[in-house]
């Protein structure tokens, strides 16, 4: 959930001290892994799932607010997370017990819960900001991160935002005048600095990056024998059969069974 789950609160302005608020919690995949979805709905035992197939992903939702506080809150409190999106919880959790409760059809309360609202995620709207200029953030206290990152959770973090990728680079020390090119990667928004270091001190190995270009981070693996025996373990962490996609075999289409 560190990956791809999303705790949301949406604030509709209906007039200037009347609010629609709606809380979600999400899960955004691509439809190729539909399946692990259902999975995901089945052990929640709540919310719906949905194909969005002109954008080629599929989102499981939970929308009830007595479906959030019975059972997505108390997973998370039980489990919580350790990205950024912990701190989204605090106060995400807040607006649904507020939003059960019908405080948002008092001034107070709506005002509270724009508070909150205001320190999750991507912040106020430039519609609710227009509405409501002088809100205060929710002053959400510090992420602590662990010592050391728990296998397991690194296995299910790199389902949602890693990956490995083959390719092939122009080299003259070659015969062909190319080589393989080979790279296992973690990519998260800048602000998971600390969480990122985290990762190279897990796997011993890689090289965090900044992209010049966006607010995004890069935890790379390029060594082959790095990539290779340093993330194996990780791999196997996914239970069954593995599959790494260094190694193309005509029995595998691209992929090569460890």
């Amino acid at each position: 959930m560190d990956a791809e789950g999303c705790f949301s609160v949406i604030v509709e302005v209906l007039s200037p001290l009347k609010c629609k608020i709606r809380v979600s919690f999400e899960i955004n995949l691509h439809d190729k892994d539909l399946a692990i979805l259902y999975r995901i709905q089945s052990f929640f035992g709540v919310g719906k799932v949905y194909l969005r197939s002109e954008r080629n992903l599929c989102v499981s939702r939970v929308t009830v607010p007595s479906d959030l506080l019975k059972v997505i809150i108390p997973h998370f409190l039980e489990y919580p997370l350790i990205s950024k999106k912990g701190g989204d919880f605090i106060p995400w959790s807040k607006v649904v017990g507020m939003v059960s409760k019908k405080d948002h059809l008092t001034k107070p309360g709506l005002l509270k819960i724009l508070s909150y609202y205001a320190s999750i995620n991507r912040g106020v709207s430039p519609k609710v900001s227009e509405f409501f200029p002088d809100i205060t953030p929710f002053d959400r206290p510090n992420q602590l991160l662990p010592s050391k990152l728990n296998p397991h959770w690194v296995s299910g973090f790199v389902a949602g935002d890693g990956g490995f990728q083959l390719g092939v680079q122009s080299d003259n020390r070659y015969v062909l005048g190319e080589r393989a090119k080979f790279q296992f990667y973690i990519t998260q928004h800048i602000q998971e600095a600390e969480l990122f270091r985290l990762f190279e001190g897990f796997f011993g190995c890689g090289t965090v990056y900044i992209r010049s270009n966006s607010s995004r981070w890069d935890f790379i693996v390029q060594d082959l024998d790095s990539a290779k025996y340093k993330t194996k373990g990780l791999l196997r962490l996914q239970g069954g059969s593995v599959y790494y996609p260094f190694w193309p075999t005509p029995y595998s289409r691209g992929s090569c069974q460890i």
